[in-house]
């Protein structure tokens, strides 16, 4: 595959057969959800995620776009500090995990729309809270897939998430001016399923 000269290189064919055994290992641990797999949920998550607060960043509008524009760069700051701490934790333990634009859109279960653009800051900052609730959702599935693996290293990643997930929603819903679990579409569900 490579033109330079004492490159290591593998062919074509090679590289066809680590994908066929990267797909048939991720089809068998989405049937049976291990603490890697559900890591690259949470990766794909804050991936996305990442791309959300940009959108919403460079659009917000009107007399709370500074504080708010501040607040959403902290954010991307620290999403993007837990996304390359996970990639680096999860290739230390030979995990494999999504990489690719396509396999984020496969993997994530955020929405991603245009129209977000045109939104209040109120109405993106609403949204960013229920992201992070879903990304919490593949977090505190992996916390306990992780400990029954004994992969103490990605625990610790989900743990630290959890944490910061549940500060970074204190912060919005401040802002938001609202109690902690107002408006927080996940938490309703729950309740409505009591």
């Amino acid at each position: 595959m490579s033109v330079t000269t004492g490159m290591k290189s593998i062919t074509a064919d090679q590289v066809k057969e680590q994908q066929a055994a990267a797909a048939k290992q991720a089809d068998h641990d989405h049937h049976v959800p291990t603490a890697g797999a559900m890591s690259g949920h949470v990766l794909a998550n804050l991936q996305v995620l990442t791309r959300k607060l940009i959108q919403f960043r460079v659009t917000l509008r009107g007399v709370t776009s500074e504080t708010d524009r501040q607040l959403l760069d902290q954010l991307l700051q620290q999403t993007q500090t837990h996304f390359d701490d996970l990639v680096a934790d999860l290739a230390a333990q030979g995990e494999d995990f999504p990489t690719t634009t396509a396999e984020f859109g496969e993997y994530t279960m955020l929405k991603e729309d245009p129209a977000f653009r045109f939104w209040t800051n109120d109405m993106k900052l609403d949204a960013v809270v229920n992201d992070i609730d879903t990304c919490q959702l593949f977090v505190s599935r992996a916390i306990p897939l992780a400990n029954k693996e004994n992969k103490a290293v990605l625990a610790a990643d989900m743990l630290q998430l959890q944490r910061w997930h549940e500060q970074s929603i204190l912060r919005l819903q401040t802002r938001l001016g609202r109690q902690v679990t107002a408006g927080r579409a996940l938490l309703d569900e729950d309740e409505d399923d009591d």
